[in-house]
């Protein structure tokens, strides 16, 4: 593996700070922050060229039913996984990270196995199964991790709709995760499930803007 953005001197500090219990999280917080500013402009960089990269893998006739995403992984939600949850700065996947949305999952899975079988330095390929999440039941993504300009960047593949029923049921995921021993409502878990459950149901059950607009007609159902 070719040297990589993070591979840093001001990382290494980091860490070892992060590593002192004496250490006030709001002096953590700085250091992070001073890192990310840091670390920024690259980051833009890297995101312009992986959306670029990305399409190029999209052949021609696919690119109007193809949408890409590609986004930096906002500060707060760095702070939350770093300091909050103590995850390394060093292993985080998402600093770049991707959504590439089709209709169908067959379309899904086919541009899957395209992108794995390119000449990538993957680090992590996985198929969130239906059953692997036991609490909130997410499944029916691919999410490959590979090193590209010097970063591990991470690529969701998905049908459009499960990104729109995905995105409600990801509140309930933020509402719970930064609690230590969180008292996670279960009908919040179930319809967390449920959204989930509906959001991978083949695309003839859906209509593009169901789940915004019905979504609070749905909580009744699913409650049953």
């Amino acid at each position: 593996m070719s040297r990589g953005l993070l591979d840093r001197a001001e990382i290494v500090v980091f860490e070892e700070l992060c590593q002192n219990k004496r250490v006030c999280r709001v002096i953590a917080e700085e250091e992070l922050a001073k890192i990310y500013a840091f670390l920024e402009k690259d980051l833009i960089s890297i995101k312009k060229s992986y959306k670029k990269f990305l399409n190029g893998m999209i052949k021609k006739r696919d690119k109007k039913r193809t949408r890409v995403i590609v986004s930096i992984k906002p500060l707060g939600s760095l702070i939350s996984k770093v300091i909050e949850r103590k995850k390394s700065l060093l292993e985080v996947k998402d600093l770049v990270r991707a959504t590439i949305l089709l209709d169908t999952e067959d379309q899904v899975k086919k541009l899957y196995n395209d992108i794995v079988r390119k000449k990538l330095e993957v680090i992590r390929c996985i198929y969130k199964d239906r059953g692997d999440d036991e609490k909130f039941g997410y499944y029916g993504s691919y999410h490959i991790v590979f090193f590209y300009e010097g970063l591990n960047v991470e690529l969701q593949i998905m049908t459009r709709k499960l990104w729109s029923y995905k995105d409600e049921a990801h509140k309930f995921y933020h509402k719970y995760r930064e609690e230590e021993n969180p008292n996670i409502d279960k009908e919040d878990l179930h319809i967390s499930k449920m959204l989930f459950s509906k959001g991978n149901q083949p695309k003839h059950h859906y209509k593009k803007s169901e789940i915004r607009q019905n979504y609070k007609k749905l909580i009744p159902f699913f409650k049953k």
